[in-house]
């Protein structure tokens, strides 16, 4: 998979953001433990540095994160999502 973009998001306390990409772009999240992953439209590719395997989150599914590590999330066909 080519991905046409990738950010790297330091979150900070209190970090609570939406974004929206398009097929192919990616972003990753550090020190991302604790954190809710909403999926609100789309569907998304997540991968978690310390996972067992890859997971798909489609719209009005979330994931709690409870790892530290990183965690990289594509678009597959577009996707909407947040971050608390």
């Amino acid at each position: 998979m080519k991905l046409s973009m990738a950010l790297q998001i330091h979150s900070p306390v209190g970090f609570d953001h939406t974004w929206r990409l398009l097929p192919g772009q990616a972003v990753s999240i550090d020190r991302s433990k604790g954190k809710k992953l909403a999926c609100t439209d789309g569907r998304l590719w997540i991968t978690l540095e310390h996972g067992v395997g890859d997971l798909i989150l489609e719209a009005n599914q979330s994931l709690e994160i409870d790892e530290n590590g990183k965690v990289v999330i594509s678009a597959l066909d577009s996707g909407v999502f947040n971050v608390a």
